[in-house]
């Protein structure tokens, strides 16, 4: 067996294809997620053009192809030629996910350009740092794999010679994923790519698999609203049982601050983690450049996004400190939207949607569709009496772990209002939820005992309704958080 260690990447001059997004400059070696093998699913692309724009050139754009029904694919570059005009042929392969390591398995029928069979395309550049991309696409119509489970790989060659020429693939296969990777490193002319998505998969609809074409249906079961009130456990929502009952939770409380959980599953082959960004919109500004991060704070700082982390393959992420919004009116005769973008790279950025902003809605669902990485949600909204006054404050812990009481002093509230407190924990043992609670004395101190690990980061949430007396003098509501042991 091949069980090749050297770690250098071949110098490429010519049209270069790059074997993992961030390159340069180096990332963490993933030598199965090409970003230049497009794979866009059962319906074309809604621009191509915009594979090749300097900022989508930083996107993925692919999903699990459709087995036995033909699959739009295209392939992109750049050119690092110093002389300008480069004229380069790309090869396509293909191969089953149990049968990777063997070269011998890898297959290149299947494949046709402009109705006829054919597995490579030229692509040319005239100029230095110029993108490109096959012009049309090819149609790849993958067969039902001859193994139960199993998925498959893209592979491209790319020959920058005046005389190109299929590879010549090793006869031996290789010892390992690792050592696959190590030989696609050495060959800079070589991709690759993982046809499943591999990291934090937030569901476009309910019972949507890895596997599964995207459809871009607002029907995220994996964006949580859990309305005004925090969930008392979060750890429900990581179960298996929450999570394939695909329920949607979506309607927003308009004017009070909303809870807002974020669930991803992982997909990677160990541990993993995910950064998951959230964005809202309205149905009459769908387009990607209206989504707005604006608002939304996580422990009572402004942010969009949250953390996941996960143990093992397949275990289920769920945010335990929530985003919290509170969404004003949308305009009339309008609704919202929530959508979530998902980085599961070392050096997670928020996606830049600037490529995108001249789409029409029918393009911004295909957009997400094509994305992976990508969900949204539909949000129905529930109007009952705005609070008088509501607030969302941020408490930290010290560096130990310590017993607390937590909670809310009153100033001079008069007893025939309504307060309601929520404060997300670290479980569901140390979760405030407290709604609609009678209010026993205009001074009072409302607390509830809680532990907290160390450098606990949440918020203290409470929304006040004024009854038939309205408060006087010197009033108001503060957080309190006590240290008792």
């Amino acid at each position: 067996m091949i069980a090749t260690t050297a770690k250098r990447e071949t110098a490429v001059t010519g049209i270069v294809l790059r074997q993992k997004l961030g390159q340069p400059p180096a990332g963490p070696a993933q030598y199965s997620a090409s970003p230049d093998l497009l794979l866009i699913g059962a319906a074309d692309a809604f621009d191509p053009t915009v594979f090749t724009d300097p900022t989508g050139y930083d996107w993925y754009f692919f999903q699990a192809p459709v087995i036995g029904e033909p699959n739009y694919l295209y392939v992109r570059g750049i050119n690092n030629n110093p002389a300008g005009i480069q004229k380069a042929r790309i090869y396509l392969y293909f191969a089953q996910s149990d049968q990777i390591l063997d070269p011998t398995k890898w297959q290149s029928t299947g494949f046709t350009v402009n109705g006829r069979a054919q597995s490579y395309q030229d692509v040319s550049a005239v100029s230095k740092w110029q993108y490109v991309a096959t012009t049309t696409p090819f149609s790849w119509t993958p067969p039902t794999p001859s193994t139960s489970g199993a998925s498959y790989y893209l592979i491209a060659w790319v020959d920058n010679s005046a005389s190109p020429s299929p590879p010549t693939w090793p006869t031996t296969p290789f010892a390992s994923m690792d050592a696959l990777g190590a030989y696609i490193q050495q060959n800079g002319n070589m991709v690759m790519l993982d046809t499943l998505y591999r990291g934090g998969f937030v569901r476009q609809f309910p019972g949507q698999t890895i596997a599964a074409e995207g459809t871009g249906a607002q029907t995220s079961p994996d964006i949580i609203v859990f309305g005004a009130a925090a969930a008392q456990d979060v750890s429900a929502l990581a179960s298996q049982s929450d999570y394939d009952s695909g329920k949607l939770r979506q309607t927003l409380v308009i004017g009070q601050p909303n809870f807002l959980y974020l669930r991803a599953l992982n997909t990677a082959s160990g541990a993993g983690a995910a950064r998951v960004y959230l964005f809202w919109a309205t149905t009459g500004q769908i387009s990607p450049t209206g989504f707005s991060g604006a608002g939304f704070t996580v422990a009572g700082v402004p942010q969009n996004w949250v953390d996941l982390t996960a143990t093992a393959s397949g275990q289920v992420m769920v945010s335990t400190v929530p985003i919290v919004w509170n969404p004003p009116p949308p305009p009339t005769g309008q609704s919202y939207v929530l959508i979530t973008y998902a980085d599961a790279s070392a050096s997670p950025q928020p996606p830049d949607f600037s490529p995108f902003g001249y789409i029409n809605p029918a393009g911004a669902t295909q957009l997400v569709a094509t994305h992976p990485q990508m969900s949204w949600l539909s949000a129905t909204a529930s109007s009952p009496a705005r609070p008088t006054a509501s607030d969302v404050a941020s408490i930290t812990t010290p560096a130990a772990a310590h017993s607390y009481y937590v909670g809310v002093q009153l100033t001079n509230i008069p007893t025939d209002g309504e307060l309601s407190v929520s404060i997300p924990g670290p479980d569901g043992a140390n979760t405030v939820v407290a709604t609609s609670m009678s209010i026993p004395a205009s001074g009072a101190l409302i607390a509830w005992p809680v532990q907290y690990p160390a450098s606990f980061q949440t918020s203290v949430v409470w929304s006040y309704w004024q009854g038939a007396t309205a408060p006087s003098g010197s009033f108001g509501i503060s957080v309190k958080l006590l240290i008792t042991g």
